[in-house]
């Protein structure tokens, strides 16, 4: 039996992975780049090991949420047959949750 999974970041979820460090860039420091991609790897590192740990949707069947912080959480589908996460995008929480349709 499989015990770790693959991750596929889906395109909608590189472009905002990818916005999100260039804001950081523009409005902030390489210490807080840093931070958030320190978030990224900790998601993955443990998704990978354990991909039912995340909250599951209560709206949506299937999608997970990991809350990464206050302001970011990943959305995500595990696909068993695969042994795959799939990483849909990475959602804002400040924003309505009304936007993730």
């Amino acid at each position: 039996m499989r015990t770790e999974f693959d991750i596929f970041w889906s395109k909608e979820s590189k472009v905002k992975l990818d916005s999100i460090v260039f804001f950081l860039r523009k409005k902030w420091t390489e210490k807080e780049v840093n931070k958030f991609l320190t978030q990224i790897k900790e998601f993955e590192r443990i998704v990978v090991k354990f991909p039912e740990i995340y909250a599951e949707s209560k709206k949506k069947t299937g999608l997970r949420r990991a809350v990464l912080s206050k302001h970011n959480s990943v959305i995500y589908k595990i696909d068993w047959e695969k042994a795959l996460i799939r990483v849909y995008t990475i959602f804002d929480n400040r924003q309505h949750p009304e936007k993730l349709k």
